[in-house]
């Protein structure tokens, strides 16, 4: 007859099985940064799904005591989590927007088809009318409005930024003059070069 495993023996599978929960919720957390790093602006989404699992990782962290022999495991666990979590941070800052260049790219001849039926942009004061038509989705990003500004397209993104506004810009002539009411309230550090003619943006105005 096999004599059924013990509490102690219970307790360290739980373990094992918290641990891997946490390892996968560090996973998935730089893998929300690296989705969220492919926007212009941080999307609220991403702020709200990392908190969740935030939340999450505490309360696995947090449970009941484990027994002495599987007392190793949830730290190791944790540890692990964080080197990913916090790797992926890292990696997303010093990027250089990579993630959003790649993304883009991917996109970039629909992109250029929406500002080629609206003409060439043309001198102008602050923001106005878009001259062509504003589609929903432009590749694989979801736009909220167009915008003409000084000599460029603003186009903003629907998923919403936390704080700020943000989206594209196409800017055949380069970034705009230092006044920022020319650019709709866009000051120049704001912009930051994808390819060519585009830029992604992203400011509290």
């Amino acid at each position: 007859m096999t004599t059924p495993p013990g509490p102690g023996a219970a307790s360290a599978e739980r373990e094992c099985f918290r641990a891997a929960g946490v390892v996968v919720l560090g996973g998935a957390a730089a893998a929300v940064l690296l989705w969220a790093s492919t926007f212009p602006g941080w999307p609220v989404v991403a702020g709200v799904v990392l908190s969740i699992l935030v939340v999450a990782g505490l309360l696995v962290v947090l449970g009941e005591e484990p027994v002495p022999a599987a007392r190793r495991l949830r730290p190791v666990g944790l540890v692990v989590a964080l080197v990913l979590a916090i790797g992926g941070a890292i990696s997303v800052e010093n990027s250089s927007h990579a993630a959003l260049q790649i993304r883009f790219e991917a996109s970039r001849s629909d992109f250029e088809t929406v500002v080629a039926a609206a003409g060439a942009p043309t001198s102008r004061d602050g923001r106005s009318d878009f001259p062509g038509t504003c589609p929903s989705r432009i590749g694989s990003y979801a736009l909220g409005t167009c915008e003409a500004i000084d000599r460029g397209y603003l186009l903003l993104q629907q998923r919403a930024a936390l704080g700020d506004d943000a989206g594209f810009a196409y800017l055949p002539d380069g970034l705009p003059s230092e006044d920022p009411t020319a650019s709709g309230g866009l000051q120049r550090d704001q912009f930051s070069h994808l390819s060519g003619p585009w830029y992604g943006w992203s400011c509290g105005c």
